[in-house]
Order: structure tokens, then C-alpha cells, then sequence
């Protein structure tokens, strides 16, 4: 009896230590394969990235017609959500560190501020007359927004989300661009054939590039801070302003139409929404010359490269479609779907924000004001006070017509509303009854500027250039 116990005994004993070699073997063995996936080619251990949760920087596109902006995810080219933002959307930014992407409503005239997390807007900050494009300096510190209608800049501290000041510039300023350092920051003014140059310390204009010809609009800078490229509008080109020189020293023919532009963040392609044209021109940096012009659909206007460098994002107007541009090929392989009038579009790095170092964000926020008051005030180079819209025409493509009757005395101001710094007189007197008057619009310019007529008369503008223009009749 005790001798079958015994060996009862001995076999579970002989079975339990069986059991407890096998599990000790197998969790040796998943350390040692563990273990090795951990080991790079030096042979040291490392623990593996999570590649699943990497993701491109998201890509924002301004829809004017909407008051929507649309969030692009650039791995799959899908829209994966759309913001409700202010009136007429038409220029957007990303801060150079990705939190947050502002958007400028040039209707209702503020900016609409959107956290890049949630896609959710935070904040609205009103501003001035008729903005349109916004910038920041480069380690973050202030974004510019530019009034085109009233001839300033309105300075926003993107830290504490407030205005800081307002800048007078030139007539008709536009967009801006900061240099690599921080230290400076470049409007141009269309109106004035010119580019004002603020100091961010003092958050005034130190100085103005006189000479920018042919209606400067756009504009973006080299990543060596040497050299800003600018669209000219009348001319259909780049110009090159050498800042050491401070002044423009050459010019590069590109398509027709106003203009955007934005440089690969490593300067060595500019690519240029022609957006009288439906083309995108693709220039060499180095050698100054246009090696290519991509098709890209009717009204081509906003353009944002991507931090890679890989692709580039082209809203076309008149198509309600987003292109994407490969930068290998530099043909269009793929088209997304948006809303109404996709105008302009930006990224993470966008012009001139891929300078952006966590360092640089590190740093004291900024020094004290030092804005006068008298900076703050309108100067006299401020157009008068709103006039009364009597009418507003559609938008005209090329030759078509637009006819109004002037019924009572007085003295009209006539502008474009997308380019307003087309301007024209009419004044109303009394006189024999007048046969109808011509009015061309080319060149953006009014031809004639300046009109006599007698009540009653009907007027009828007739646009001869091939980008869009309308007539605004103000009393």
C-alpha cells in the first residue's frame, strides 16, 4: 500500500517539474524574440516607433462662397472634417508650431481662430477693414493680419490670443511674409508699388522698398533671408527684391492673373497659382527659370507645399476641387471635392513657417510694447470713412458686360471688389441727355478713371482681362 502511494507520488512530482521546464522555456524564449526586435544594427536595444499613430500634418482650405474651412488628411486625400468659420473666408495660416490655424474672414472682419485638435473654432478676433492674408513670425510669436481696406496691419500676440497693435502701412497692403529670424516682417502694398518692412521689436515700419512695380500681391522669402519673390500682378510675374540692396533686381514671366506663390522649404522650387490662366508654374530657384506649367482646372488661386516637400495642395476656384501635385512628376494625381470657391489653402510650413524650432518657441515671449499712441491712429494716408453701397455688380469673366443707370447728381466711387485698388470717378452734372459710355476694364485698371456724365446716363463696363473683376458703386 505505502510502496503504491510512493509511486503515485513520484509520477505527479515527475509531471509538475515537466510542466514548469516547458513554461520557464517559452518565456525565455518570447524575452529572447522580444529582445531581438529591439536591436538596430549597432546592436544596442531600442524601443520600436509606433508607426500606426504617425501622421502628415493636416491641410486646411478656405471656402469663400461656404464660410467653411475644410481639414485635409494628405495620406488618404480625404476631408475629414469642415468648420463653420466667419463671412467670406479667404486667406488661412498655420502657427509654425501646428496648435492652431487662423483663418481671415474678409466680410465680417475678424479671424476666426481653429485649435487643431479638437477642429474646433476658439476664438474670434475682429479686426480691420476688408482683411486678407495673415502671417506669423517664424518662432511664433505675433501673427499679422492685413486690412487691404484701410491701409493697416493688425498685430495679434498668439500666446495670450489678443490684439496688440495696429501699423500703418502703404495703400492697399495685402499679405506679408517674416524673416527667418524673426526680427522683421514684409507687406506688401499694391496700391503703393511698394513693400513696408516693420520691425517686430518696436512694431513699426523701420523702413519701405520703394519700386516694387506692377502691383505686388503675394509674397514669400528664402530660406537664407537674402531675397523675397513677389507676384506682381499687372505684369504677370515674379520679382526678386534683393533686401541687402532693398530693392527689386529681376523679374520672372510667369502665367496670367493675380497670383500666390510658396517655395519647397529647402528653396530650391517655387510653384505659382496663375489663376487667370488654370496653371501652376513650377520655377528653379537657382537658375531663375520656369521649367514647367501644370494644368490644373479653371481659377487656380491659393497654394501650400507641404513640410515634406512631396506635394503640393491647389485650390481651383471655379471647380470647387483641391489638386494635389506631385512634386516628383509635377503632374496633378489626385482631385478632392470641397465647397463652395475654395480660395486659399495651408499647411505646416506653408510659406515661410518651416523655420519654426521648438527652441525658438522656448524663448521670452516678447519684450514690452513700445507702440506709440500716434502708431495706433489712422494717418493720412487712410481712405475716408465707408461710403453707401448703391450697387454691386456680379462678377465678370472675359467680355462679359455689366450696365448701370445713373439717375441722380452727385459723385460716385467705383471699385473692384476683389481688387480694389481699381478705382474710377463718376460724376454726375447737368447737361444734355448722353449716349451710353464705355467703360474697359484691362490691365486692371478702368479705362477711363475718371467720368462726366449727365442724369440719366447708362454706363457699361466691359471686362477685357481674363481673370475676374466686378464694378462697386459707392455715393
Amino acid at each position: 500500500m505505502i510502496q503504491k502511494y510512493l509511486k503515485s507520488s513520484y509520477v505527479l512530482l515527475v509531471l509538475i517539474t515537466s510542466l514548469l521546464l516547458i513554461v520557464a522555456c517559452t518565456n525565455e524564449q518570447n524575452a529572447q524574440s522580444e529582445s531581438e526586435n529591439k536591436k538596430n544594427t549597432s546592436g544596442t536595444t531600442e524601443e520600436i516607433p509606433d508607426t500606426e499613430n504617425e501622421q502628415n500634418p493636416l491641410v486646411y482650405v478656405n471656402n469663400q462662397e461656404a464660410n467653411t474651412v475644410q481639414i485635409i488628411d494628405p495620406t488618404t486625400h480625404s476631408v475629414v472634417s469642415t468648420v463653420d468659420v466667419g463671412e467670406k473666408p479667404t486667406y488661412v495660416q498655420v502657427t509654425p508650431d501646428g496648435a492652431y490655424t487662423y483663418v481671415v474672414n474678409s466680410k465680417s472682419e475678424d479671424v476666426s481662430i481653429i485649435d487643431t485638435k479638437s477642429n474646433e473654432v476658439i476664438k474670434t478676433i475682429p479686426v480691420g477693414k476688408a482683411p486678407k492674408g495673415v502671417n506669423f513670425t517664424t518662432d511664433g510669436k505675433w501673427a499679422y493680419v492685413i486690412n487691404e481696406g484701410e491701409d493697416t496691419v493688425t498685430v495679434i500676440d498668439v500666446i495670450k490670443m489678443e490684439k496688440s497693435t495696429v501699423i500703418n502701412t502703404g495703400k492697399f497692403p495685402h499679405n506679408g511674409i517674416s524673416s527667418p529670424d524673426s526680427s522683421k516682417f514684409y507687406i506688401t502694398n499694391t496700391a503703393s508699388n511698394s513693400i513696408s518692412v516693420i520691425g517686430t521689436e518696436s512694431q513699426s515700419v523701420i523702413n519701405t522698398i520703394e519700386g516694387v512695380k506692377d502691383l505686388p500681391h503675394n509674397v514669400t522669402i528664402t530660406p537664407d533671408g537674402k531675397t523675397l519673390w513677389v507676384t506682381l500682378t499687372k505684369s504677370n510675374a515674379i520679382g526678386i527684391v534683393d533686401l541687402k540692396v532693398g530693392e527689386m533686381v529681376e523679374t520672372i514671366p510667369v502665367g496670367k492673373g493675380h497670383h500666390v506663390i510658396d517655395l519647397t522649404n529647402d528653396g530650391k522650387l517655387a510653384y505659382v497659382a496663375n489663376i487667370g490662366d488654370d496653371t501652376v508654374t513650377v520655377i528653379d530657384t537657382a537658375t531663375k527659370e520656369v521649367i514647367k506649367s501644370i494644368k490644373v482646372g479653371q481659377g487656380p488661386h491659393g497654394i501650400a507645399i507641404t513640410p515634406d516637400n512631396k506635394e503640393v495642395y491647389v485650390p481651383v476656384t471655379e471647380e470647387n476641387i483641391l489638386v494635389v501635385i506631385d512634386t516628383t512628376t509635377n503632374e496633378v494625381n489626385q482631385t478632392i471635392e470641397t465647397d463652395a470657391f475654395p480660395f486659399f489653402t495651408a499647411t505646416v510650413g506653408s510659406r515661410g513657417t518651416a523655420y519654426f524650432t521648438e527652441s525658438s518657441m522656448a524663448e521670452n515671449h516678447h519684450s514690452e510694447e513700445k507702440v506709440s499712441e500716434t502708431q495706433k491712429t489712422s494717418n493720412s494716408s487712410q481712405r475716408e470713412a465707408s461710403k453707401t453701397v448703391l450697387e454691386s455688380s456680379p462678377f465678370l469673366k472675359t467680355d462679359e458686360t455689366y450696365t448701370y443707370t445713373f439717375k441722380d447728381y452727385g459723385e460716385y466711387a467705383i471699385h473692384c471688389d476683389p481688387h480694389p485698388y481699381m478705382t474710377m470717378t463718376v460724376i454726375v452734372k447737368d447737361g444734355e441727355k448722353m449716349d451710353e459710355q464705355a467703360v474697359e476694364i484691362k490691365d486692371y485698371t478702368y479705362t477711363p478713371e475718371s467720368l462726366e456724365i449727365t442724369p440719366g446716363t447708362t454706363v457699361r463696363w466691359i471686362n477685357k482681362d481674363t481673370v475676374q473683376h466686378n464694378a462697386v458703386i459707392e455715393k
